[in-house]
C-alpha cells in the first residue's frame, strides 16, 4: 500500500518557507535524476519565522527540504535512493539560523498511475495534475520511496516507511508533513 508524501497545510507552522534561488537553472530536484552539477552548500532556505518559532521537518516543493530527524527516519526504514545536500533555514526577520536540514533529491521515477481510476487534468501529454490519484501498486514493485512519472512533484511512500515515521514519533512532533491516501 502506498501514500503521497505531502505538506501538511494544517501544521503548527504558520510561517512562510522560501526555496533557495542560488543554484544553476538546469538543476532539478524533481526529475528523479542524480544532480551532477556543483551546488553551493549549504542551500539557504528563508523564512519569516523568528527565534523560538516552530520549524517544519518536511517541505515538498521544487526543492524538497527535510530535517535531519525526518531524513534519518527514512534511512532507518530502508530508503536508499536519496541524494542529499546540506541546507539551512534563515530568518528574514531576526537572522536566526536553523541547521541540520537537507535539500533532498528523490532518485527514480516510476510510471504507475492508473488513469482509468484517477480524477485528473492533463497538463501536457503524459503529465497530469491529480485531484484523486489511483496507482497500480504492482508496477511500483515494492519501492519504498519514489517520484511518480505522471506527476514528478509527487513523492510516493510505501506503508512500511510511513509506519517507521509514525511509530518513531508517537507524540507527533514532526511538523509539516502528512501522507494522503491513494486508490490502489
Amino acid at each position: 500500500m502506498y501514500y503521497i508524501l505531502t505538506n501538511d497545510i494544517s501544521s503548527d507552522f504558520d510561517s512562510t518557507l522560501n526555496e533557495p534561488k542560488s543554484f544553476p537553472r538546469e538543476v532539478s530536484f524533481i526529475s528523479g535524476f542524480i544532480i551532477a552539477n556543483q551546488i553551493e552548500e549549504p542551500l539557504v532556505f528563508t523564512t519569516n519565522a523568528k527565534s523560538g518559532d516552530a520549524m517544519v521537518d518536511f517541505s515538498r516543493g521544487s526543492v524538497t527540504l527535510m530535517s535531519k530527524r525526518f531524513l534519518e527516519l527514512l534511512l532507518k526504514s530502508g530508503v536508499d535512493n536519496l541524494q542529499v545536500f546540506p541546507a539551512i533555514i534563515k530568518s528574514e526577520k531576526d537572522g536566526t539560523v536553523w541547521k541540520d536540514y537537507f535539500a533532498v533529491n528523490v532518485l527514480g521515477m516510476i510510471s504507475c498511475a492508473d488513469l482509468s481510476k484517477s480524477a485528473y487534468s492533463e497538463i501536457m501529454p503524459g503529465h497530469y495534475r491529480f485531484q484523486e490519484l489511483a496507482i497500480d501498486a504492482e508496477k511500483a514493485e515494492d519501492a519504498l520511496l519514489f517520484r511518480l512519472q505522471e506527476h514528478s512533484p509527487s513523492i510516493i511512500v510505501h506503508k512500511s516507511v510511513l509506519k517507521t515515521i509514525v511509530d518513531s514519533d508517537p507524540e507527533e512532533t514532526l511538523l509539516g508533513w502528512e501522507a494522503d491516501d491513494i486508490i490502489q
